[in-house]
């Protein structure tokens, strides 16, 4: 089975484009960013990106003229219009769009970013959304036809538990770490951690912008991590941190995935989708608000053997839960081919 991939060469885009090929499929993997000039994403989020989908349309129209595909998949789609998917429909019978984002809000929290998505919106054949409060309802006025909710999913190759080499324990052993870029707020609940006496360690983007920032530069140790670096920094601490973007909408994120696959120790909000998931206090803990998150961190650090039992059971639970990629791509697969069959849109 041929799959066209049209999506970021990087980042949780690649490693799915890696699990489609893992579970056998033959994966053309084309980055719609790469056909477009610089400063490309202030011209989208700042008015709407007009022209961005013709040129996309163009330059995937001459990396696949004459080649045929069983499906297409569309990742995230910020910049695929309905141009660029009648050129990839040419192509492929069945296209589907994946969104771990939430472009579906009304009005969404990046207004312009999703003008080129919402209009293409509708002429997808399946679009797969991360379960969120209402979505189904928001993804159908939008216009999608077939919807699909998943968890947020971690990757069997990527997020696994790796020893760290001697260099790697230097460089990434940490007690509690947060890994993520910073937005509204969360520099102010990483200050009164820090407050608090909680050993952080901060690795992401975007951290000099925090107006906490003199308080919070001794801790911030490194930028955007991808990959292997971003497993290793994981593995390397006693406890990890998920914080949620509330623009969003989000009750649950990738690292509620990533962080139990690695195999660490994680403390995140407690919410319907982490009560869920996990069981509070076995397979993972949970916190209200900076103080409770910071006490909470404390007294899972004095004690070894109950933070091992509770970072042990989530990892057990990741493969219970099915929050992988390859069991996504899959459940695409499938629904690919209950569409192909006639099944109900």
């Amino acid at each position: 089975m041929r799959l066209l991939y049209i999506g970021a060469e990087s980042g949780t885009s690649l490693q799915r484009a890696a699990a489609f090929r893992r579970i056998g499929l033959d994966v053309l993997h084309l980055s719609p960013y790469a056909l477009l000039p610089p400063h490309w994403a202030p011209w989208l989020n700042r008015a709407g990106g007009p022209g961005i989908d013709r040129l996309v349309a163009n330059g995937l129209g001459r990396r696949i003229v004459g080649q045929r595909f069983n499906l297409a998949l569309v990742d995230c789609g910020d910049v695929v219009g309905p141009a660029a998917l009648n050129v990839i429909r040419k192509a492929a019978p069945i296209v589907v769009n994946y969104n771990a984002d939430n472009p579906y809000l009304d009005p969404p929290p990046e207004r312009l970013r999703w003008s080129i998505f919402h209009r293409a919106l509708p002429h997808y054949d399946l679009a797969v959304a991360v379960r969120r409060d209402g979505i189904e309802e928001m993804m159908a006025r939008r216009g999608a036809r077939r919807i699909d909710t998943i968890w947020q999913c971690a990757d069997e190759v990527v997020h696994r538990p790796l020893p760290p080499t001697l260099e790697e324990k230097s460089r990434w052993l940490s007690e509690v770490v947060f890994v993520g870029t910073w937005m509204s707020g969360r520099g102010a609940f990483m200050a009164r951690l820090i407050e608090k006496g909680v050993p952080l360690a901060i690795h992401g983007s975007r951290w000099k912008r925090a107006p906490e920032y003199p308080l919070l530069r001794p801790f911030v140790r490194s930028d955007h991590l991808e990959g292997a670096d971003y497993t290793q920094v994981i593995a390397g601490a006693k406890i990890a941190l998920v914080l949620l973007n509330d623009q969003n909408a989000d009750l649950h994120t990738t690292r509620s995935v990533e962080i139990p696959a690695i195999g660490t120790a994680m403390c995140a909000p407690r919410t319907p989708h982490h009560q869920q998931l996990y069981k509070e206090c076995e397979e993972a803990v949970f916190f209200d608000g900076a103080d409770d998150c910071a006490e909470t961190c404390k007294r899972l650090l004095a004690d070894d053997s109950r933070r091992q039992t509770i970072a042990d059971a989530g990892h057990r639970r990741s493969f219970a839960n099915g929050t992988y990629n390859e069991i996504l791509a899959r459940r695409i697969v499938d629904q690919v081919a209950d569409i192909k069959h006639g099944g109900v849109r």
